[in-house]
């Protein structure tokens, strides 16, 4: 028989199935379902999902100290096909997070000119595995966009050919927050990712990769989250 451990999303549905009805609501951000994906062909919507993931968090890579990220929605498919489960992605979307210092990492020269701003996003790279097995939950491939006014749209840190392996850990949760709609939230870390150097910078890498201190091995980066997640089923 096929036999999976429970991605993240089936662990929060097990928990809020069993919410009581004592149970008290935390205020939640509105969940935005538009960017669910189709199911593959001849799969029974009844056994298809859609789930949304709304995290916020910090980053740490290489010789830049820990900041925000931008608050990410990530939109996934999972259900079961011939009998066996399987998974469709979505979407991922961030905001952007500035760094504080900009380009050359001095404290207040971005306030005092807007062309060494630098701002960092989180985007997809090409691919994504949901299978939990334990508190490991599966492994997303990641890049950071690098966005300054002096620097090209193609400059990234990774990309699809060397993406940052984001490979979470669940370190609390799932818990139940809310009942109607139903709302499950959850932490997760990385702190064994490798991150590559800057590319398509135009000549800006090595400025880059000073910077951020690039390449950086496992262990000198980490990624923390707070998670909230919903879902829906495709008949619904």
């Amino acid at each position: 028989m096929f036999r999976r451990s429970a991605v993240v999303a089936l662990t929060a549905a097990a928990a809020m199935a069993s919410l009581s009805q004592s149970a008290s609501a935390q205020t939640v951000p509105p969940f935005d379902f538009s960017d669910c994906p189709k199911i593959p062909a001849g799969a029974d919507p009844a056994l298809w999902r859609c789930e949304v993931l709304m995290s916020t968090g910090t980053i740490k890579i290489g010789g830049l100290a820990g900041q925000p990220l931008g608050a990410m929605r990530l939109t996934f498919a999972e259900g079961t096909l011939d009998g066996k489960f399987a998974q469709v992605f979505g979407s991922l979307r961030a905001e952007p997070s500035r760094v504080p210092g900009g380009l050359l990492g001095i404290p207040g020269s971005d306030e005092r000119n807007p062309l060494l701003r630098l701002d960092t996003r989180i985007e997809y790279a090409g691919f994504a595995d949901f299978l939990s097995v334990g508190d490991r939950m599966g492994e997303q491939h990641l890049k950071l966009r690098v966005s300054s006014p002096l620097l090209p749209s193609t400059c990234t840190i990774g990309g699809d050919k060397d993406p940052i392996k984001f490979k979470p850990l669940r370190t609390s949760g799932p818990d139940v927050v809310s009942p109607n709609p139903p709302t499950a939230k959850f932490t997760m870390q990385d702190s064994e990712f490798a991150v590559p150097r800057a590319r398509g910078c135009h000549g800006l890498e090595r400025l880059l990769d000073k910077r951020f201190g690039l390449p950086s091995a496992p262990g000198a980066n980490s990624m923390m989250m707070t998670t909230l997640v919903q879902m829906k089923y495709y008949n619904s």
